[in-house]
């Protein structure tokens, strides 16, 4: 058994998490069901629109398909990584039908239970199918000479992170901005109470609320842009060197980290303004920012595994405090309400989350690889 940590466990949590924002949307108005609507006997749907049946049957697809090769990378054999893996979709998709019941304007459906059912079996069957050939092992001997030990949780962190970029963060690759809706969560929770004024002011001071009152120079704040996308560039690069250990691997995988930055970009500029705006987010800030970062970056090909780690801290910490500083975006609203009234396949609304919590995430892991004794943590090797 290899001593790698497998990304496949937490790309199927994320799988999974899709899977129950998606069928739990929009997760308000949970009300306790009557007698007589509850029944643990799944309703027949007469009409069934084609587009439901592609969603429910390929979207758990994934789920099974990771699931198992999660399964099976743990030593599974086989056959049971498959009923196992086909066991725990099914039930997952048999409670969450049943917790339907409580939210408005979901209808549980046995044909959607039977649907996301097949979806698995397919995914399953995919995954058996790749282990058979033996394209598992030759990717595990890969990693091996590839990568470190614990790349696992790292290699899941870059496989989300373009994910990540689907939803339009306030500035190109600027991932991170937590606090609003913190602030909107407290809101909430302290309506109609005297700690709402004392824990949530009016008017916070940020930068962009300085520059209309005339403090800032707006040149300042180009800096600031160039340098949000900068760090919104250079942090996943940080965590590609900080787990790969050939020269020319991390060279491959900054070119391709790069392209896709791009490239996710566009595609969410398309997905949500047409596909006439795919290049809107191009600006002189964003691309001096892009070329900054990506050249930041070349100095990491020849550092440490802990070195890199550690300048990811600093980099993703950056990142942090500069897209706080970001304006409110005129258009998120109007983009948030598109995507929650069903223009995007609802899949797509958790990748808003996974844009605002992945700095977080990639910091206790860089954290965490600074941090820890491990015994490769040497200058990469030439090849």
């Amino acid at each position: 058994m290899s001593l790698h940590r497998s990304s496949a466990w937490p790309l199927s949590w994320a799988a999974a998490a899709l899977i129950v924002y998606a069928t739990l949307h929009p997760m308000t108005g949970w009300h306790w069901p009557d007698s007589h609507v509850f029944s643990w006997v799944l309703p027949k749907q007469p009409n069934e629109l084609m587009d439901d049946v592609v969603a429910n049957l390929l979207g758990y697809l994934p789920l099974g398909f990771i699931l198992c090769l999660a399964h099976l990378r743990s030593g599974w054999l086989a056959p049971w990584a498959a009923l196992r893996t086909l066991a725990l979709c099914v039930a997952l998709s048999y409670s969450l039908e049943l917790l339907q019941f409580t939210v408005p304007g979901r209808v549980p459906s046995l044909s959607d239970w039977v649907l996301n059912s097949l979806g698995s079996a397919w995914g399953v069957l995919g995954a058996v199918t790749v282990h058979a050939l033996g394209l598992v092992d030759a990717w595990h001997r890969l990693r091996e000479r590839w990568f470190i030990p614990q790349a696992g949780h790292g290699l899941a962190l870059l496989s989300l992170w373009p994910l990540g970029l689907l939803f339009p963060p306030p500035l190109p690759l600027g991932q991170g901005q937590l606090l609003p809706h913190l602030r909107i969560g407290l809101v909430e929770l302290t309506r109609d109470t005297p700690w709402q004024a004392w824990l949530l002011p009016e008017d916070p001071l940020t930068l962009w609320s300085s520059v209309h009152a005339g403090v800032v120079a707006s040149q300042w704040i180009d800096l600031v842009e160039v340098l949000t996308v900068a760090a919104g560039m250079l942090a996943p690069l940080c965590v590609a060197c900080a787990v790969a250990r050939p020269r020319v691997l991390r060279i491959a995988m900054l070119s391709g980290l790069v392209l896709t930055g791009v490239g996710m970009s566009a595609l969410s500029s398309a997905l949500n303004f047409g596909p006439v705006h795919a290049f809107s987010w191009v600006t002189t800030q964003a691309m001096a920012g892009l070329l900054l970062g990506a050249a930041a970056a070349v100095p990491l090909v020849g550092l440490g595994r802990r070195t890199c780690a550690a300048l990811g801290v600093g980099v993703v910490l950056t990142l942090v405090a500069l897209i706080h500083l970001a304006p409110p975006d005129a258009y998120y609203a109007q983009t948030l309400q598109a995507w929650e009234n069903g223009r995007f396949i609802r899949f797509h609304g958790l990748s808003r989350w996974f844009g605002i919590l992945w700095p977080y995430v990639a910091l206790a892991w860089l954290l965490g690889r600074w941090w820890g004794h491990e015994a490769d943590l040497s200058v990469p090797k030439q090849a």
